[in-house]
């Protein structure tokens, strides 16, 4: 698989960017931008990758992110509570703040804490997620020392097209979801409404009360790309999701004891841009703005406890150079973030300082010779707060076959010291080093027209990783080695679609010998669904070993989570061209199991639907 002559490349950004919800875009499915910040084939990329796109989205009748991601090779997912309440994804056994997250090239790791919350990205507004694992630090900078996920909001067609959801379950669960477009050749705008809202469950499990921790969120996603000529193209995208639920297990203040009334409510936004310009016919240059806003606010007992909020500013410039065997590519990117913290607790101050900035280089090339693929990859970031860091790549697979490929990637990344940490209100360490890490993956993969697997196994070496003392001030301390192997593939036969995926790792903490907690060693996923005239029917199968967690509760200290085993089940009618009726079975077989310790996950949950086309 070579590259294209150099219009070609060009092309495919185009139509990447511009891509629809009709045909065009299902001729792009095996296309991903994330790996290597330009649009490339999965079986041209040595990086690990998964793509979720639109039509599998609405297949599943996913209610969240969280939901799409879960037991996905390498990916697992915690959650303290309901819907709405805080969420931590480990990809490849590493930590919670090392996987960054982008939504339309923009990042949503909060500033404060580093990770990205999974709870406010509305399903309803996305046409396709990216994963890729791995550490890309040498293409994106910091965080992504696990990997990077990126999630592209919808996009319109040419035409006018309309579609209008309505969905009813358990819990007095309610969803209502309109997506319109309208476009042509050149200009295309769309828009997407959702809103959701539910009683939700009992989430705290030593709770007898039956006390329920309700739910509301809601928003708006907008996007607009024109086309100038065959040369240029610009793309504006935004989106919005207020969130507002019930909590459990809070103190509030002159309080003796935790209270069950504890609510939280914000909101994520995001605002980007892309300008692309052909500047030769094999040169071409990107230029992209971004902005994310992100705010949480705590009350307990019906008292504003605190609010926190995120701020960040970014701005890249990136060049690439097609090749007859291969592409170059040369970028340059800033970022600035701010946070503001306010609190009514008197223990509590302010951060010391509470804003930082980042400027990275990175340059990128690939080529092929022959039955021999290279890449190769080196950034340099300059953080105002904690100083410089260089981070490379280097890659190398053998083409046995015109479908499968044998390779070796080695790669450093580093995760930067959040604001909490350096300058935080609760505890803080100004002199905090970056978390490093070095990684070496092998990989065997195989492609083909109906199906596709790749077996990867891979050895993360963490060092300076973020511990705490028993006065909670952070210090670099802690190694982690995180071994591990993945299998995924996938299978298509007339009606019939598989796709699975089986994880095993050994993710240790070297200096005490034990398991990261929160990290199985096993899980793995398989989602089939068959599609019989006008009819689709559909399961879901996650399952996890158990894993290790700590307990709040008396006895306290250590403890084991078990592990689970959770089948979904799912089907759909198309009544007529227009008019769709769909219905869902979570956690069918009604299994008691647990994320994070102390916190019950929902139990069986029925789900049915209407959904009108135009």
């Amino acid at each position: 698989m070579g590259y294209r002559p150099t219009a070609m490349a060009h092309g495919v950004a185009m139509a990447l960017l511009l891509q629809s919800l009709g045909a065009a875009a299902q001729q792009l499915d095996d296309l991903q931008v994330t790996a290597n910040r330009l649009p490339q084939s999965q079986a041209d990329v040595l990086a690990s990758t998964t793509i979720i796109d639109r039509a599998e989205i609405e297949r599943s009748q996913a209610d969240s992110v969280i939901d799409l991601l879960q037991n996905r090779a390498g990916i697992e997912i915690t959650q303290n509570g309901a819907h709405g309440t805080i969420t931590s994804l480990f990809m490849r056994g590493t930590e919670s703040d090392h996987t960054l997250v982008l939504v339309d090239g923009v990042r949503i790791n909060a500033a404060t804490s580093g990770g990205a919350s999974l709870e406010f990205l509305p399903v309803e507004a996305i046409q396709r997620i990216e994963i890729v694992r791995g550490p890309r630090a040498a293409a994106y900078g910091a965080d992504a020392i696990g990997g990077v996920i990126q999630i592209f909001t919808r996009r319109g067609g040419e035409g006018t097209q309309a579609a209008l959801s309505l969905r009813a379950g358990d819990q007095h669960n309610q969803k209502q979801n309109l997506f319109v477009s309208t476009g042509d050749t050149a200009t295309r705008l769309n828009a997407t409404l959702f809103r959701r809202d539910g009683d939700g469950f009992n989430a705290l499990a030593s709770d007898a009360s039956g006390e329920r921790d309700g739910f509301k969120r809601g928003g708006a996603q907008l996007g607009l790309s024109h086309r100038f000529g065959a040369n240029a193209s610009l793309s504006l995208n935004a989106l919005r999701q207020d969130t507002d639920a019930d909590y459990d297990d809070c103190y509030p203040l002159n309080a003796s004891a935790a209270s069950n009334d504890c609510r939280t409510d914000g909101y994520l936004q995001t605002f980007g841009g892309r300008y692309d310009l052909a500047l030769a016919p094999d040169w071409d240059m990107a230029i992209t703005a971004g902005h994310f806003d992100e705010r949480r606010e705590e009350r307990y007992a019906g008292e504003r406890y605190s609010v926190t909020e995120s701020h960040r500013n970014e701005l890249g410039i990136q060049h690439s150079f097609t090749r007859a065997n291969g592409v170059d590519t040369l970028g340059v990117d800033y970022r600035q973030e701010h946070v503001d913290f306010d609190s009514a607790s008197p223990f509590t101050g302010r951060y010391a300082k509470d804003s930082r900035e980042n400027y990275g280089l990175y340059g990128m090339l690939q080529r092929e010779y022959g039955r021999h693929e290279l890449s190769g990859s080196l950034r340099y970031d300059d953080d105002s707060r904690f100083g410089d860091e260089t981070t490379g790549s280097a890659g190398y697979a053998y083409r046995l076959t015109s479908a499968q490929r044998l390779g070796l990637v080695y790669s450093t990344a580093f995760k930067a010291p959040n604001l909490i940490d350096l300058y935080g209100p609760y505890g803080s360490n100004p002199d905090l080093d970056a978390e490093t890490s070095r990684n070496l993956e092998a990989f065997w993969a195989i492609e083909h027209d109906a199906w596709n697997a790749r077996v990867s196994a891979f050895e993360n070496r963490i060092d300076d990783l973020i511990a705490f003392d028993p006065a909670f001030v952070p210090y670099n301390v802690d190694r982690a080695r995180i071994r591990g192997v993945e299998l995924s593939g996938g299978w298509q036969y007339a009606g019939l679609s598989l796709r699975a995926s089986l994880t095993h790792q050994d993710p240790e903490d070297r200096d005490s010998g034990e398991r990261l907690k929160r990290r199985a060693r096993t899980f793995g996923r398989l989602d089939a669904d068959y599609a019989l005239g006008d009819w689709r029917y559909g399961a879901t199968l996650r399952a996890a070993g158990d894993r290790r967690d700590t307990r709040y509760t008396a006895p306290y200290g250590d403890t084991t989570v078990s592990g689970y085993g959770i089948v979904d089940l799912r089907t759909a009618w198309q009544v007529t061209p227009q008019v769709e009726l769909s219905a869902k079975l979570d956690n069918a077989f009604d299994r008691d199991y647990t994320l994070a310790e102390g916190y019950d996950i929902q139990g069986r949950y029925v789900e049915a639907g209407v959904k009108l086309t135009l």
